[in-house]
């Protein structure tokens, strides 16, 4: 289009659209094709798109760039004249993304993955010559060739014809009825084409389909390097390596909630003692009657509606992604478990060096009954996209998963997720409200994983982990002392070097008291916080309503409060103390977060001059973090099992012969998991927990002098309404 000039109020107004450079288009290809496996991943979208089954892709003598040669070929239905001139041609064409919009299937059940209209600029990412030879089915063939170079002379784009030749005769096409057929030549001199690079570029090419679904057709494309076939010798396949991972899971969810989870640990045969488990929660059919029956795991139905990161309260909602399938193998690289299980131990690590992590499928049912086909969400799961955070979350919670031990798949309906969008560069979704929840939700599953996981992967170290009866240091130094008695025969000599070992043995006994004391702190300091945050929020509330009689007494409640924190934090000595008083601490310092969650408080306990000598702080952290769990649980109990109508605590002090003890029980869904697991560290049922806090009291009560017991509920007199719920005592020998 020309310009137009007119006059106006004699004005003269120019009227022109933009003008673009020829060279804007090798621009764009760089900008927008990243590098060159998303090239090839980009022209075999094109293919499948195409309704191809076969794609061979030849290269030869390419580390030459004068006489390198790419050749592409597949049996998609190919193209006739009329769509490489009014779609191949045309930029940024809408021709797919109409299709996307309408579901408009392919012959093969297919929904286009390629709708930008763009890749075929990949090409010139890979050479500045490309031949396109296609046939439709009952079409003429069609010719296009296209030399980059002539783009970059300055001239106008649309001064630079590109020759298309309809065939009269087929000269490609003589035996096959249709397909595509690109011819790439005159590389990049910039590329260096090299061994590694082309073992990454087939790893991208075989991660196009998931590994993971059994679909209806046959879309595997194929790379052969003519000249250099031993550039993809010994490339491990998943194939070679899926035996390894010991652990399987499969999720499903919709809407605010895991609807179906499985769980199947099968360590190796060797390991005689572990125990294999499955774990089941919804809907299955049972091989045996081949019924439907639903299971319903506990601690699945305690973890499964929380879809939430760390900063949100509050469920989310993936109603408008349709069902979300999450699947995949969990390894264990651990020395003591590879070690004569595993024959190939550096092909193993390093097949997951460069294909672990979490891919993102999408895929279309073709019709009723048959398998969905699934192809790549490009760049989720690849070597340093951790886009789910995996492994800076096991810097703060050091038994968390890692990226490097899983290998999974997500798997999208393209047609329900039409909300999340791909990014123009092609490198994964547009990161806005709905990616946000959709990771939100991947991220919750695999903190439901990760509870069954951590407690197998604990048990099985501890049956055939490296054994270590006694706390490392103190191991250490009782072998110390008794290499010295045994050398050491001077008895003066003898004497002052083990007065040393003592002094040193006394110094790191006081070093892990003062860190269990932080540790108690540290896990309390959470629910500090939430507490003063409730009281400054009450304090404005009635400042702002003008009820300042109250401003006093709540401003002396605050100031109690932080300074009964402060005590926690303290390394407190042990000295006797009324215990009723360590408890009515404890529970004034959780008073707020109790009357929030409407939780009652049944004290049977009452004031008498009982008396401990204990670390009056530390015991007063174990108890806030035993109210916490127990708050936790009892909203799970009342919310997803709907087991309870009214929230309680109950609290009592008994003297027994031997010892006084603290009991505290509840009404919520008592405990998930066995209490041998739960005292360990890094073992909860919760989703988002530590798995710390009853290891710490463990330790704590034990350091102390006292004991964590987990009775039964008719070693105490407690009500019957608490039965069903967790019961455990702080013991304190007289």
């Amino acid at each position: 289009m020309s310009e137009i000039v007119k006059k106006e109020n004699g004005d003269r107004i120019i009227e022109q659209p933009f003008k673009a450079r020829a060279r804007l288009l090798p621009q764009l290809g760089d900008m927008l094709i990243k590098s060159e496996d998303v090239a090839f991943l980009e022209l075999i979208k094109n293919a499948y798109d195409a309704d191809a089954e076969d794609v061979n892709i030849l290269m030869e003598k390419v580390t030459t760039p004068d006489e390198g040669i790419i050749i592409i070929e597949d049996d998609g239905t190919g193209m006739d004249v009329d769509i490489i001139l009014n779609v191949w041609l045309e930029l940024a064409s809408n021709y797919k993304t109409q299709k996307v919009e309408r579901s408009e299937l392919t012959s093969k059940g297919r929904l286009p993955i390629g709708e930008k209209g763009i890749g075929r600029l990949g090409a010139h990412k890979l050479g500045n010559k490309i031949q396109l030879i296609s046939k439709k089915k009952n079409a003429k063939e069609v010719h296009v060739n296209i030399d980059w170079r002539e783009f970059e002379k300055g001239d106008y784009l649309e001064n630079i014809p590109i020759k298309v030749v309809e065939k009269n005769t087929p000269e490609y096409f003589t035996k096959k009825e249709h397909g595509t057929y690109i011819v790439i030549t005159d590389f990049n001199k910039k590329t260096r084409w090299e061994r590694g690079k082309f073992r990454e570029i087939q790893r991208v090419i075989t991660s196009f389909t998931s590994p993971f679904e059994e679909t209806s057709e046959n879309f595997k494309p194929k790379l052969e390097i003519l000249d250099h076939t031993d550039w993809l010798d010994d490339i491990i396949t998943w194939e070679d390596i899926k035996d390894f991972a010991i652990i399987h899971f499969d999720v499903e969810m919709e809407q605010k909630e895991i609807v179906k989870f499985h769980y199947s640990y099968h360590p190796f045969k060797v390991f005689e003692k572990a125990i294999p488990r499955e774990v089941k929660y919804g809907f299955f059919q049972e091989e045996e009657t081949g019924e439907t029956k639903f299971f319903n795991d506990k601690i699945v139905a305690a973890n499964k509606t929380v879809l939430e990161d760390s900063n949100n309260p509050h469920p989310v909602d993936i109603s408008n992604l349709g069902k979300i399938k999450f699947k995949g193998y969990i390894f264990n690289l651990e020395a003591f478990v590879i070690k004569d299980t595993v024959s190939d131990k550096k092909g193993l690590k390093k097949y997951l060096k460069e294909n672990s992590g979490i891919k993102v499928y999408r895929g279309t049912a073709p019709a009723p009954n048959s398998a969905t086909s699934y192809s790549r969400v490009y760049n989720y799961g690849e070597p340093g996209n951790d886009w789910l955070g995996l492994n800076l979350k096991r810097v703060n919670f050091p038994s968390s998963i890692s990226n490097n031990l899983i290998v999974a798949g997500v798997f999208l309906d393209r047609e329900d997720t039409k909300e999340l969008r791909e990014k123009t560069d092609r490198q994964g979704f547009i990161e806005d409200e709905n990616y946000i929840k959709f990771r939100n939700a991947i991220n919750h599953s695999i903190s439901v994983v990760d509870i069954f996981r951590r407690a197998d992967t604990k048990a099985l170290r501890d049956l055939y982990g490296p054994k270590g009866e006694e706390e490392p240091v103190v191991s250490s130094i009782n072998k110390l002392r008794d290499l010295i008695n045994e050398k050491v025969t001077d008895k003066p000599l003898n004497t002052a070097i083990n007065k040393y070992i003592d002094d040193i043995e006394n110094s790191y006994s006081t070093i892990q008291s003062n860190l269990l004391a932080s540790a108690s702190a540290g896990l309390g300091l959470g629910i500090v916080l939430h507490e003063v945050e409730k009281i400054i929020k009450e304090l404005l509330l009635i400042v702002k309503n003008e009820e300042s009689g109250n401003v006093a007494e709540l401003i002396r409640r605050l100031s109690k409060l932080v300074k009964g924190y402060s005590e926690i934090f303290k390394t407190s000595g042990r000295t006797d103390i009324e215990l009723y008083k360590v408890i009515d601490d404890a529970l004034f310092s959780v008073e707020f977060r109790l009357r929030a969650h409407e939780v009652e408080i049944i004290r049977k306990y009452k004031e008498s001059n009982i008396k401990v000598n204990v670390a009056k702080g530390l015991i007063e952290g174990i108890i806030i973090n035993l109210v916490d769990n127990s708050i936790y649980w009892l909203e799970v109990a009342k919310n997803e099992y709907k087991t309870i109508e009214t929230k309680k605590i109950f609290i009592d002090i008994v003297e027994n012969n031997h010892s006084t003890d603290i009991v505290i029980a509840d009404n919520g869904t008592g405990f998930l998991l066995s209490t041998e697991l739960l005292i360990q560290p890094f073992v909860t049922a919760k989703k988002s927990g530590m798995g710390l806090g009853l290891h710490i009291a463990n330790e704590i009560m034990t350091a102390d002098g006292g004991r964590l017991e987990f009775p039964d509920f008719n070693d105490y007199e407690i009500p019957v309404e608490f039965s069903g719920g967790a019961v455990i005592s702080l013991v304190f020998p007289k």
